[in-house]
């Protein structure tokens, strides 16, 4: 799918620079360490300052081309010292020492990125740094990050050997579930059930509401529930391109005049090269999940889209796309229209970098 000349194809897709992705959890960069992460095609150093604030440079010093993270590297206070030669970089990315002496050449300076540390994750933003407006990150109070009606901690980090788009779009297509996923998450019942298409801005999503429904051992215990039947409403949202929420609100129906429970799967979407896709997976809940599983739970649950999805990923990428059209059907309608905005997203970034007067 081409789209006002944006390659939206599964598989291939182009992502948007202009945008927040997230990069670690904030527990795995501790103050004086470093580590070396991808996002977009770019090899970044992520670090935090002794005094405990996170920066991205380029991981590569431009002397010799040695990674800023590797194992012979430090951190030192705000600055980050190249391992090979002593050449040390502020956090804005300007040299600020060469140990061997001499006048530091101009381009001796590698580039930094806007980093923001929200909730438990750190975000970092890949495309122009005047553009980095925080309030772009996806309102962590809406997903119940920071929402103090909810309980939420770190989950799983997986790495997905597929272009971002096709994740992105498996995370809120609901028609998969009942095939893909062998009555774990549903009792066979969620691929025919009619939804409601929700579009609020960049958030396109689906909703599909369910009466006395009998649910699986697996989503019982992360759910918390007593009984196996629940009334509830199944909300699935592409925040493109960067984040999916699954949101589930339901209520046990012979517990019909307790309050309703809510739970969460958050999972972020980070583009880290064409072809491989960083989640950083958790849950929100209305109560205290206890659950000693619920995080291999999750994995095992995940791992089989991440199977089916590097399958297709090397399918399409060795047969190409003439012996490999993609045909799509009404359900897929939430996906086609985070397609369009996403590919609007990257129109107007190159629109933006055009020089005066110039035409595409």
């Amino acid at each position: 799918m081409i789209v006002d000349g944006i390659d939206m194809r599964p598989g291939n897709a182009e992502y948007p620079l202009n945008q927040w992705y997230v990069a670690a959890w904030s527990h795995e960069l501790e103050p004086g360490r470093s580590i070396a992460r991808d996002i977009c095609d770019v090899p970044l150093a992520i670090y935090r300052s002794e005094a405990g604030t996170a920066h991205a440079v380029f991981n590569r010093c431009p002397h010799r081309g040695m990674m800023l993270t590797s194992a012979t590297g430090r951190i030192e206070g705000d600055t980050i010292r190249c391992g090979y030669h002593g050449i040390r970089f502020a956090a804005d990315g300007h040299c600020v020492e060469v140990p061997s002496g001499g006048a530091v050449p101009a381009k001796m300076c590698v580039r930094s990125f806007p980093v923001v540390e929200k909730w438990k994750w750190l975000w970092v933003w890949m495309g122009d740094a005047k553009r980095a407006d925080p309030a772009l990150i996806p309102d962590h109070e809406y997903l119940g990050l920071e929402n103090s009606t909810l309980h939420s901690e770190p989950g799983i980090h997986l790495t997905v050997k597929a272009n971002y788009l096709m994740p992105l779009e498996n995370l809120v297509d609901a028609t998969h579930i009942t095939y893909l996923h062998h009555g774990l998450i549903d009792s066979g019942n969620v691929a025919t059930t009619p939804y409601e298409l929700k579009v609020d801005g960049t958030r396109v999503g689906s909703v599909r509401k369910f009466e006395n429904e009998v649910l699986p051992p697996m989503l019982c215990a992360v759910m918390g529930l007593k009984g196996n039947r629940v009334n509830r409403t199944l909300t699935l949202t592409a925040f493109a391109n960067n984040l999916c929420e699954i949101r589930q609100d339901f209520v046990e129906v012979d517990r019909l005049d307790e309050p309703p429970g809510r739970i969460n799967l958050i999972v972020s979407i980070t583009p880290t090269r064409r072809a491989e896709t960083a989640h950083f997976a958790l849950f929100a809940t209305s109560f205290e999940n206890k659950h000693p599983g619920r995080f291999d739970d999750l994995r095992k649950l995940l791992m089989e889209d991440v199977v089916v999805l590097e399958e297709i990923q090397a399918l399409e990428e060795r047969l190409g796309r003439e012996q490999a059209p993609e045909v799509s059907i009404k359900a897929d309608e939430c996906n086609i229209r985070s397609r369009r905005v996403i590919a609007e997203m990257v129109r107007r970034e190159r629109a933006a970098a055009q020089p005066a007067g110039a035409t595409t």
